[in-house]
Order: C-alpha cells, then sequence, then structure tokens
C-alpha cells in the first residue's frame, strides 16, 4: 500500500528492452502504479529525436507524451522530474 510509484527507466538512445517489457507488463498486470522515464536525451541525435520518441513510446506501449526524457548531463526533464516525484509523494 506504502508503493506510490515505480519509475521504470529506459535508455532513450537504445529503447525498450524485452526485460523492459516484460517489467511493464507485470507492473500492469499487477495493476501497480509506474512512470516510464527515457534517459540519455541527450544522446540521441536532434534529427531523429522525434521518431525515437514515437518508436519509444510505442514500444513501451504508450503514448509519447507518457514517457518523461531526461538526460542528466544536460538537465533536460530534470525539473519535470522532481515535480513529479514531489507529486507522488505528496498524494
Amino acid at each position: 500500500e506504502a508503493l506510490r510509484m515505480v519509475m521504470v527507466l529506459v535508455d532513450g538512445e537504445v529503447g525498450p528492452t524485452k526485460l523492459d517489457q516484460s517489467i511493464l507488463e507485470w507492473l500492469r498486470d499487477e495493476g501497480l502504479p509506474h512512470q516510464v522515464v527515457a534517459t540519455k536525451h541527450d544522446k540521441v541525435k536532434a534529427k531523429v529525436r522525434e521518431k525515437r520518441k514515437r518508436d519509444l513510446a510505442a514500444g513501451c506501449g504508450l503514448e509519447p507524451g507518457d514517457v518523461v526524457w531526461v538526460s542528466a548531463e544536460r538537465n533536460v526533464g530534470i525539473d519535470r522530474l522532481r515535480d513529479l516525484v514531489r507529486l507522488w509523494l505528496s498524494d
């Protein structure tokens, strides 16, 4: 009952692996709250970034807007992720 959210980190450069997809399937089957966080936003070339976002989301069974993209190196999406964590912890 104390579990608020499971963050599933997916390598944004590679896309979801079979293990990532299995974890997501298990979380859904168990009805557990989860959020896909795609890492390495900075490693995906700008010219293919939108396609990668669509493909990664589809591989996770989500819409592109349902995936949080981050890059620790370039500080992309970190504020959004922090805000989400605060929200999850405040409920």
